[in-house]
């Protein structure tokens, strides 16, 4: 990057515009004012542009490149959240391949379809769904975690202690993105819930696709129950955090 460059001029470096998956061509300044650079920031030089909006613009820029695999190392950590809520909507549109590392549960569920997992020694298992479908499933076969057993042989049981009154009762960043999605997550899976249950009469005699359908019903049922006991923690969180400020 160099500072005196404008940044839709270093955007068009890589390219004038990109094709979405239904063949629609956009622009390199529609595709800026998407990743929230308006016109104004467009012409404005790199150099007088955040750390973050720098960040940002590299980003568009490599997006802009059409490539056909996007390696993204733990995105969460270098990007804001609205700049993650843009990039969550174009990967939705995106053509190609996205392998990713992170920590963030939120965004993995968010945008995999497939887990590949580190387990026992140099295993690496595959698993379709994302993450939470992988943990329902671990949790399933009664599977513990690495970590879980690492921590339950090595951790004493601390002591309780009287938690400090300086120390500010808040979300931390994965709980807040999972506070605001888990009502549109629960909603979505009982409108799932729903329509399989429809879909049961429609394949009373395949009975092939019948135990499909009821396989994902159960699937279902079980993420759904998942998502009840976060919402209750959440919104008892939430609700501590309020009245700690008062």
């Amino acid at each position: 990057m160099h500072d005196e460059m404008r940044a839709i001029d270093y955007v068009k470096e890589a390219s004038d515009y990109i094709e979405t998956s239904d063949g629609t061509k956009i622009s390199a300044s529609q595709m800026c004012e998407r990743f929230l650079f308006n016109s104004t920031m467009q012409y404005t030089h790199i150099g007088k542009l955040s750390g973050g909006e720098r960040r940002r613009l590299h980003l568009l820029r490599t997006l802009m490149t059409a490539p056909n695999v996007l390696l993204l190392d733990e995105p969460t950590n270098d990007l804001d959240i609205e700049t993650l809520n843009r990039l969550e909507d174009y990967l939705d549109e995106f053509r190609g391949v996205v392998i990713t590392v992170s920590h963030d549960r939120y965004f993995l569920d968010r945008i995999c379809n497939k887990i590949f997992a580190y387990e026992g020694i140099g295993n690496i298992n595959i698993y379709t769904g994302n993450y939470s479908d992988y943990q329902i499933y671990r949790e399933i076969q009664g599977i513990e975690f690495e970590e879980d057993k690492k921590e339950k042989l090595s951790t004493p049981t601390p002591k309780k202690e009287k938690p400090k009154n300086d120390k500010k009762l808040k979300f931390t960043y994965n709980e807040q993105r999972e506070f605001e999605s888990i009502d549109k997550d629960i909603e979505k899976l009982e409108s799932k819930i729903e329509e399989l249950d429809a879909s049961t009469s429609k394949y009373a005699t395949d009975f092939t696709k019948l135990q499909e359908i009821l396989d994902s019903k159960a699937k279902a049922e079980s993420e759904l129950e998942y998502k009840y006991e976060r919402w209750e923690y959440l919104n008892n969180l939430a609700e501590e955090i309020a009245n700690s400020k008062n």
